[in-house]
């Protein structure tokens, strides 16, 4: 880290495409794209005014949704995308698979806090995080009715609806993992109450399940890893506007900290000039560049869109999403490896536990230590 260049200060702007609040099932957005471009705002004006000239584009400002409607609007796109090539990154997240995350750490996560380290270093969060997108995805209405449940529950703010949670869990055409999950969540119902209990529907709780403060923390961390300081302008925003204590404590952070999580060496800090500045996309044109930016981000991630820009676009996932980014990962399920089979393993005895009133967590880790020799001496042979 000491032997990096950074350079002084980076103006940022910032929009999103495929924002549906706390409802991360809705069909018509299915992922969740944010956006971020280092540009001064007068370049971003000139070149706004220059684009909407050139393709003539009978509107006042630039819309992504808008200009992917037609061909000569992804022209105009292109042409923003290679102009600025190498000064944007995105954070894209498939909603479903960051719900099944939500769920893992508001279910999950508080009846395992006192060792919720060792659980994510040998992956338990993707295992479970998987499995329930795999089930989201692939076993119907089943699956859709509990999420929905998770999801009402999350919005609202009602725990005394928590007993209800997962009242269908044993119809026919639940798997039997997908059981042992509900399982999970019921014998442990109390200690998610008393966790989340007074912050879910509260001010920034209202947004408990949105993505937008996680992307918009992830992509200043990322600059960070370029740039000194840094300028932050959003568009507005209820999720930013609610909350923003967690940025305001990033302001003239000098310090540079790192987490490893899953083996990965992240940045959590940075250094913000000034609180962040949540404007109007018509007066500060940087966020409607933005805004284009996460469109075809949105665009190209849609399997269904195989026109020419779709698939020229694609070449720059590698370059401009940043580590965070959220997508399922089913090699978490791969039965073969000792990793997922200890994890299942793991999760009916997290289940057998809170049957039983015993502590989930002590002597946990002498239990997986003692679990992994076992595997390695005789493989389950599973499917």
């Amino acid at each position: 880290m000491n032997d990096v260049e950074f350079k002084d200060h980076a103006v940022l702007h910032f929009d999103e495409s495929g924002f549906t609040g706390n409802n991360l099932l809705q069909k018509e957005q299915s992922v969740f794209c944010y956006a971020s471009l280092e540009c001064h705002h007068e370049e971003a004006k000139d070149y706004v005014e220059y684009i909407l000239k050139k393709y003539r584009i009978q509107s006042s400002e630039i819309k992504g949704s808008s200009l992917l409607k037609g061909m000569r609007g992804k022209k105009a796109i292109d042409e923003i995308l290679t102009k600025f090539k190498g000064r944007f990154k995105v954070s894209v997240s498939d909603k479903k698979y960051a719900l099944a995350g939500k769920f893992f750490e508001y279910i999950f996560e508080p009846a395992i806090s006192s060792a919720n380290s060792i659980f994510y270093e040998i992956n338990f969060h993707k295992f479970i995080s998987n499995i329930l997108h795999l089930e989201l995805s692939t076993r119907g209405e089943m699956a859709e009715e509990i999420f929905e449940d998770f999801e009402r529950l999350m919005r609202q703010g009602d725990f005394s609806s928590l007993n209800t949670l997962f009242s269908n869990s044993n119809q026919n055409g639940i798997s039997p993992v997908l059981e042992k999950i509900c399982a999970f969540a019921m014998y442990n119902k109390e200690s998610v109450i008393a966790e989340l209990d007074g912050y879910i529907g509260e001010r920034s709780g209202k947004w408990a399940l949105d993505l937008t403060n996680t992307a918009l923390f992830s992509l200043l961390a990322a600059w960070g890893q370029e740039y000194i300081q840094l300028t932050a302008y959003c568009d507005q925003s209820k999720p930013l506007s609610e909350d923003q204590s967690i940025f305001e404590a990033m302001i003239n952070r000098e310090d540079r900290l790192t987490s490893n999580f899953s083996g990965v060496n992240s940045p959590i800090t940075f250094n913000l000039k000034e609180p962040l500045h949540l404007v109007d996309s018509k007066v500060v044109h940087g966020i409607q560049l933005a805004d284009a930016i996460a469109a075809a981000f949105a665009y190209l991630l849609d399997k269904d869109n195989q026109d020419e820009y779709a698939i020229k676009w694609r070449d720059m996932i590698e370059e401009s999403v940043i580590f965070g980014s959220v997508f399922n990962e089913y090699d978490y399920l791969d039965l073969s490896k000792l990793e997922v089979q200890r994890n299942a393993i793991l999760l009916q005895e997290l289940v057998e536990r809170s049957r039983e009133g015993i502590s989930l967590t002590e002597n946990i880790g002498s239990y997986i230590q003692w679990l992994t020799i076992e595997l390695k001496k005789s493989p389950l042979q599973l499917k």
